[in-house]
């Protein structure tokens, strides 16, 4: 009987297709709900005006925001203030390491976007997730007046 459970009875959940698009403001973008649950906790004025009018990454699952950056480039560097992922439980039922497929593709396009646009180096302010960063090549920088962030070099 365990042989016959263990050989199969269970279907292997599927990886998700993944919809990834850059938006700006003329696009879609997020609804209020959408960013409550990517960014849990108080948002500022500051963020939801990045989150509205700043181009932004957006990675959705059946049509759900699922992972969001907001970028700005200058000649050196990609600059990422708002980075979050968020999966909803039912897509972590239903596809294997959804939330991997997300990072790998949010931060795919990070780096293809800042190579195009020149920068040498990808500045992150992640509202959490710290290790799929890493994973990345990232690298923490904590600085005692300017904060803590995560950047990664592309030379």
């Amino acid at each position: 009987m365990t042989n016959r459970a263990l050989s199969g009875a269970w279907p292997t959940p599927e990886p998700a297709v993944l919809d990834l698009r850059v938006e700006g403001a003329d696009a879609r973008g997020l609804t209020d709900g959408d960013v409550r649950r990517l960014f849990p906790g108080p948002t500022t004025g500051e963020r939801l005006n990045r989150l509205r009018n700043w181009p932004r990454i957006v990675v959705r699952i059946d049509d759900v925001p699922v992972g969001v950056a907001t970028y700005t480039q200058t000649p050196i560097e990609t600059q990422i203030p708002d980075f979050a992922v968020e999966i909803p439980h039912s897509f972590d039922v239903d596809h294997a390491n959804v939330r991997r497929q997300v990072v790998d593709a949010l931060l795919d396009a990070i780096q293809i976007a800042s190579l195009a646009g020149g920068s040498r180096r990808i500045v992150v302010v992640p509202a959490s997730g710290i290790k799929d960063l890493f994973r990345h090549g990232y690298l923490a920088v904590t600085e005692g007046c300017g904060g803590s962030w995560l950047e990664k070099s592309l030379l």
